[in-house]
């Protein structure tokens, strides 16, 4: 009986799919090959927590912070920054215990960093956020803040189009194209579609830039998920150096890429990035020097959810937000992609989508699993990146809903070495 059900099921879809195919997809998503997802990686499951976390060591402060996608610190001055998804960066003082509204970017702030280490600036991933309205002049980009005068000054808003379609492809350092942020115009350069996370070299004149997706009028959130079904591989990694004014392809052809972690030699400069994979369930490697340039590699596959932001604590181990757990409906449609373009025709409020969140901590190699905890959803929703601080661990939640700032005591979470 349960055969005959499914086969009716599968033959509805089928005809559905078959007469309205042609109607669907208006946002005109690109749609990637079938592709496999297979069970958890066994050595996370090995790692995860017998105990939620959440529910007994939760502490949530700062209440009037809203739901945000990144946090800094500035440990000297006991300062942080939250990109707010109300549109503002926020400022977090642990003097007065209290969050406010601090600088406002011309589209919605994301991922965050120092702009070196004197920390008196900070670089801001700008995006638009989905069921937002902006205005053509709000442009999408990478931006710089001065703290001291809350003066905000666009770096990147544009980037080079790129001459061919190319897949996982990681380039070395004789095939990098540069160019000159001077020269870009509208016949070889286009908006920088979405910029949603960074990473910055120790000496601060290389900062590394995620574009997860080109798409125009692309958006984060309910924005991003038509790519998360489409799983075209067409994220890229963008590089910008200060000191040339230049801006160089560094990786494209990849699924949504988002977290980024620089990886630098002992002498100095980046040997490697790890980075997500996110709607593809994976954290990979990239070598954009040294002797194995231009390969990648995968760490983790199969993830139990989606990858979002990387951080690393003291120790070098690399934490990892897992924004929403992976369902066995997405596993289907991507083994079947001709679904693909039903399923972008309807309302996103009536998919199936998980409540739970967690995260993930591997080793400094990013190749062994040291915890893993995953939440049902009742305390804390959409845990965009785990960013370790002071013995704590804190979570942005990227929630319209969340309010303040969460964190959970390192100590008790009884990593493993």
């Amino acid at each position: 009986m349960k055969l005959i059900k499914n086969s009716i099921i599968s033959f509805f879809i089928m005809v559905v799919s078959v007469y309205f195919l042609p109607s669907c997809n208006q946002g005109k998503i690109k749609i990637g090959k079938a592709y496999s997802l297979g069970e958890t990686s066994s050595p996370i499951l090995r790692a995860e927590s017998k105990e939620d976390p959440f529910l007994s060591d939760l502490k949530v402060e700062m209440k009037d912070l809203p739901g945000h996608d990144d946090v800094i610190f500035d440990e000297k001055n006991k300062i942080a920054y939250a990109s707010g998804m109300d549109g503002w960066i926020w400022k977090l003082d642990w003097a007065d215990g209290k969050a406010i509204q601090w600088v406002r970017p011309p589209v919605n702030p994301a991922g965050m960093r120092f702009s070196d280490a004197k920390k008196d600036k900070i670089l801001v991933c700008a995006s638009r956020l989905g069921g937002e309205s902006y205005e053509e002049k709000d442009r999408v980009g990478l931006y710089e803040v001065e703290i001291g005068t809350k003066k905000v000054e666009p770096l990147v808003l544009d980037v080079p189009k790129t001459e061919k379609e190319e897949f996982e492809k990681v380039y070395s350092s004789s095939e990098r194209k540069s160019v000159s942020l001077k020269d870009l115009n509208p016949s070889n350069a286009r908006p920088i579609s979405l910029c949603n996370d960074i990473a910055v070299s120790d000496d601060g004149d290389r900062i590394y830039i995620t574009e997860p997706f080109e798409r125009e009028n692309a958006a984060m959130g309910s924005g991003a998920v038509p790519e998360a079904i489409g799983l075209f591989p067409h994220g890229k990694l963008w590089m910008y150096d200060r000191k040339k004014e230049t801006i160089t392809l560094v990786l494209t052809g990849f699924t949504f890429v988002d977290g980024i972690l620089l990886e630098e030699a002992p002498k100095g400069g980046e040997v490697s990035v790890v980075f997500t994979e996110t709607s593809k369930f994976r954290i990979l490697r990239a070598f954009i020097n040294g002797s194995d340039q231009g390969r990648s590699e995968v760490l983790f596959e199969n993830l139990p959810g989606l990858a979002d932001g990387l951080d690393r604590d003291t120790e070098g181990r690399i934490w990892v937000g897992i924004i929403k757990r992976r369902s066995g409906l997405i596993n289907f449609v991507h083994r079947n992609p001709w679904l693909k373009s039903f399923l972008l025709s309807l309302p996103q409020k009536i998919l199936p989508i998980s409540k739970r969140t967690g995260f993930l901590v591997l080793d400094p190699q990013g190749k062994k699993a040291l915890y893993y905890s995953m939440h049902d959803g009742s305390k804390i929703t959409d845990i965009s990146v785990a960013v370790p601080f002071e013995g704590r661990v804190y979570f942005p939640t990227f929630d319209l809903h969340a309010r303040g700032l969460y964190s959970l005591p390192i100590e008790d979470l009884k990593i493993k070495d």
